[in-house]
């Protein structure tokens, strides 16, 4: 398809999706899934840290999605010689959604919490990137994108967007390009988001969410809760129907400690 025919298939979609917000919920459609492939090296330290994972941004008239492709899987993986499922989480290292409204100064950043009751949301403004555009352009897999920079938590990005769709979104929490960023970069290629495809989605998905599941909170309460679950989840949960030796349970905290300390390098510096 051509990129004049996405244009305006895109346009169209901004009008003519049925969505309706209210103060504690949110409900329209999702006809567009947009895939980006993340490199990342949550190890500064260890250059063979480096990971790649899928990751999806929806659009929808009044709002995007974004989230790991591993979230999405309809069902759940069996494990060779294994006769328990995995869960989606332990096939990702991003077990959150972000949402952006379009025609308001809202990003929310919601997470589940596995095998746990704990819902968490932390509510942002959408402009908090201080864009330079630049002359430089190129060519993405088709489409003729612009070159930007901007510093966000502490680094520092090149994007490239195309104002061919002219939705100002683009992977994690950017935004605010006349365009849809189709790869972003920080300076030292430690986070690395790359354009894969553009699909219409037959049937539309319909999202939505209630914030009354959801506990109200900060980005700095959210990450230290975090710590804690990804410090000892087997006693985050308090599961009676797991039952551990001492010695057992101070191998996996050993264990998941050394991870933590591995993963040093988180995209959000401060």
């Amino acid at each position: 398809m051509s990129n004049f025919k996405f244009f305006s298939i895109l346009i169209f979609i901004l009008f003519a999706l049925n969505s309706s917000y209210s103060q504690n919920k949110l409900k329209g459609k999702l006809e567009y899934k947009v895939t980006y492939k993340l490199s990342f090296q949550l190890d500064s330290t260890d250059t063979d840290s480096r990971k790649a994972e899928l990751m999806i941004l929806y659009l929808g008239a009044d709002f995007s999605k974004y989230l790991s492709r591993a979230k999405t899987i309809a069902n759940p993986i069996v494990v060779e010689g294994n006769s328990a499922h995995t869960s989606r989480n332990a096939l990702t290292n991003f077990h959150y959604e972000i949402i952006k409204e379009r025609d308001k100064d809202s990003l929310l950043y919601l997470l589940k919490i596995d095998k746990s009751d704990d819902r968490l949301v932390y509510a942002e403004s959408k402009h908090q990137f201080d864009w330079q555009i630049e002359q430089e352009t190129k060519t993405i897999e088709g489409f003729t994108v612009q070159k930007a920079i901007t510093s966000f938590t502490g680094r520092a990005y090149t994007a490239w967007f195309t104002t061919e769709i002219p939705i100002s979104d683009g992977p994690y929490k950017f935004n605010g390009l006349p365009g849809l960023i189709l790869e972003i970069t920080d300076t030292q290629g430690y986070w690395d988001f790359k354009f894969v495809g553009l699909e219409k989605l037959s049937p539309k998905i319909t999202y939505r969410l209630n914030l009354k599941q959801y506990e109200k909170t900060t980005r700095p309460a959210l990450e230290k809760l975090w710590h804690r679950y990804r410090s000892d989840p087997m006693g985050y949960a308090n599961n009676p129907n797991v039952v551990g030796t001492p010695e057992v349970d101070q191998f996996y905290r050993d264990a998941f400690a050394e991870m933590l300390r591995k993963e040093n390098n988180p995209l959000e510096l401060k």
